[in-house]
């Protein structure tokens, strides 16, 4: 797959990434205060703008993000502040569902509040951001937050498992192997085969945790861009639609896997394609209106990001192509 290559001298890298760092803290301590003081102009610029434009760098590189991120920078503080250990395998393995618990606990809680309410939302950030601090004091490295815990992470390796920019990682100059396997900063593209192991080569991977993740996002996406902003008192039905819509679309998946025997390879890039498009086809509208652009905008927009995505799963697919299928 042809790749763009971002090469920077050393020392030059380096400071991007130290300033990127600095920016994230301050944009992190700038958006927690303005969701106080002005939540309306908050609310719309973190919603509306910039977390639906930040999956597209996951499909670009997950280091863009990885290398900034607020959270994995008060991870890192954490390392010096306390004493860390290594995680257990069990521990890591029940680290990384707990991330995928809290993606489908905090993302439906926008409906409920999060979207409307600034200082609930800064609240939220503030306890997720003492948890990353309390992840890097008790654990060693990133292992138990930025690749296990972070409700992100998941669709970090969903999307990143062939990234387009060959991105120096900004973090962990050394690698203590914290993280021995799906690890996004130490394999990169090879993380999420890693993450599903040996049963990547049958149809068990839609057994593993990353894999019935992976399934259930499409449906997860619908539901979620469907629903209504409401109030509290409807997290029954909130949660309720959005769980339901991942079952149906874990079962959907489920089906075609078998019927086709697609190889879990080409399954999970399929999915990141799918995930993707959906996403944007909702996003764009969100964003048009937040930025004020005409109508004729959102197709162009949705039309653009379904052919870089399809142009995207032809080149993933490549190596895919004579794959065997599964066994009946």
């Amino acid at each position: 797959m042809a790749r763009l290559h971002v090469l920077e001298p050393a020392p030059a890298r380096d400071a991007l990434w130290t300033a990127g760092r600095a920016a994230g803290i301050v944009g992190l301590a700038a958006l927690i205060v303005t969701l106080v003081w002005s939540p309306r102009i908050a609310l719309l610029t973190l919603w509306n703008i910039a977390v639906p434009l930040l999956p597209a760098t996951f499909f670009l590189s997950p280091a863009l993000w990885r290398g900034v991120c607020p959270l994995a920078t008060l991870n890192a503080w954490g390392n010096r502040v306390g004493t860390p250990r290594l995680l257990t395998e069990r521990e890591t393995w029940w680290f990384g569902v707990g991330g995928l618990v809290l993606f489908h606990l905090i993302v439906p809680a926008r409906h409920l509040s999060l979207n409307t309410d600034g200082p609930l939302l800064a609240s939220t950030l503030l306890a997720i951001g003492a948890i990353a601090l309390a992840c890097g004091a008790l654990f060693t490295s990133r292992s138990a937050f930025c690749n296990a815990l972070c409700p992100v992470a998941p669709v970090e390796r969903l999307y990143g498992q062939a990234p387009l920019l060959r991105v120096p990682r900004g973090r962990c100059a050394t690698c203590d192997v914290c993280t021995p396997r799906g690890c996004l900063d130490l394999a990169g593209p090879k993380a999420m085969r890693q993450l599903i192991g040996t049963a990547r080569h049958d149809r068990q991977w839609l057994r593993t945790p990353f894999g019935v993740f992976a399934a259930a996002l499409p449906g997860f996406i619908i539901a979620h861009a469907l629903l209504p902003d409401t109030r509290g008192t409807d997290a029954i039905v909130v949660y309720a639609t959005t769980l339901g819509a991942s079952l149906a679309s874990y079962l959907t998946v489920i089906g075609v896997v078998t019927v086709l025997r697609t190889p879990a390879l080409g399954a999970v890039a399929g999915l990141a394609t799918i995930s993707g498009a959906l996403y944007y086809w909702f996003a764009s509208a969100t964003v048009a209106a937040a930025l004020g652009a005409p109508p004729v905008v959102v197709p162009l927009v949705r039309a653009t990001a379904i052919a870089l995505l399809t142009w995207w799963m032809s080149q993933v697919s490549r190596p895919l192509q004579h794959a065997a299928p599964l066994p009946h």
